[in-house]
C-alpha cells in the first residue's frame, strides 16, 4: 500500500525538497484528480502539467508543504483533506528536485477549484479511470520515447506522469480493496 505520511522516506541530499498530493475527490459519481497548468513565464517547469504541489520549506514536514502548496495552487484550506499516504521519492535530475508524492481524499463536495493566477493558467480535472487505464497513455514517436496522456487540449508526461506511473499499481490495489464509492484506504 502507501508509505505513512509521517514516515514516507527522506529527500535526495543536495537536491531542492518538493511534495505534491494525488487529490481524490468524487464528482458526477467518478472519482476525479486535479492538475494544474502551469503558466508558460514560470522558470520551474513552465507550461506544464503537474499535480498541485511545489517547494517544502525549511523545518516544515513534507505533509505539511504539500497541503499548504494545496491551498495555495487550487484553494482547498490546510487541514481539509484526508492523507491516504505517499508514494516513493523521485529525483528529478534535470531541476535538482527530490519530490514526495501524497495521495489524499477531499471528502466534502467539490464545486470549482480557485487556482492561483500568478503561477498557474488553470486547474485541469482527469478522471481517475483514465489516469490507471494504460492504453489511454500514448508513446511519442521522438527519437527519445515517452508516454504521455492527452486530455483537453493538455499533456500529462515527464515528471507528472513518472508520479502517476508508480503510484498507478498502489491505487488500483487500494481501489481493489473497497467499493467504488470509498476513497482507498489509508495507510497504516
Amino acid at each position: 500500500m502507501f508509505n505513512p505520511v509521517d514516515a514516507w522516506g527522506e529527500f535526495r541530499k543536495g537536491a531542492r525538497h518538493a511534495a505534491v498530493t494525488f487529490v481524490l475527490y468524487r464528482q458526477a459519481g467518478r472519482w476525479m484528480v486535479p492538475f494544474v497548468r502551469r503558466r508558460a513565464d514560470l522558470r520551474d517547469h513552465p507550461g506544464q502539467v503537474a499535480l498541485p504541489g511545489g517547494g517544502v520549506q525549511a523545518g516544515e514536514s513534507a505533509w505539511a508543504g504539500a497541503q499548504r502548496e494545496v491551498a495555495e495552487e487550487i484553494g482547498v484550506p490546510v487541514g481539509r483533506l484526508v492523507p491516504l499516504g505517499a508514494g516513493d521519492m523521485i529525483y528529478a535530475a534535470v531541476t535538482n528536485f527530490s519530490v514526495v508524492p501524497f495521495v489524499a481524499y477531499l471528502p466534502d463536495p467539490v464545486e470549482s477549484f480557485v487556482h492561483d493566477v500568478r503561477e498557474l493558467e488553470g486547474v485541469l480535472a482527469i478522471p481517475l479511470d483514465r489516469l490507471l487505464d494504460d492504453s489511454a497513455w500514448l508513446e511519442s514517436e521522438e527519437p527519445w520515447r515517452f508516454r504521455y496522456l492527452a486530455h483537453e487540449e493538455s499533456v500529462v508526461w515527464g515528471l507528472t506522469e513518472r508520479i502517476v506511473y508508480g503510484l498507478a499499481p498502489r491505487l488500483r490495489e487500494a481501489l481493489s480493496g473497497g467499493r467504488t464509492t470509498d476513497p482507498p484506504a489509508a495507510s497504516s
